[in-house]
């Protein structure tokens, strides 16, 4: 049985889901901004690990915004 490898820390899209991986050993939780092609961007507080964001066609990816929350 194949292990299936570890996402990047960031975004990144596999089998049509976009995912953020945040990559911490203190046990943060931070404030991506996804950056959304038909609307307005999303704010999210992601904790440690892997976050499942959704179907990856409604993201152009996202980014870390430099706030805790």
């Amino acid at each position: 049985m194949a292990v299936a490898a570890s996402k990047p820390c960031g975004y990144s899209e596999s089998e049509g889901h976009a995912w953020y991986k945040h990559c911490t050993s203190d046990g943060s939780r931070i404030v991506i901004r996804l950056d959304v092609p038909l609307g307005r961007d999303e704010d999210r507080c992601v904790g440690p690990g892997e976050t499942d964001l959704g179907l990856a066609s409604r993201y152009r990816g996202a980014k870390y915004t430099g706030r805790l929350c």
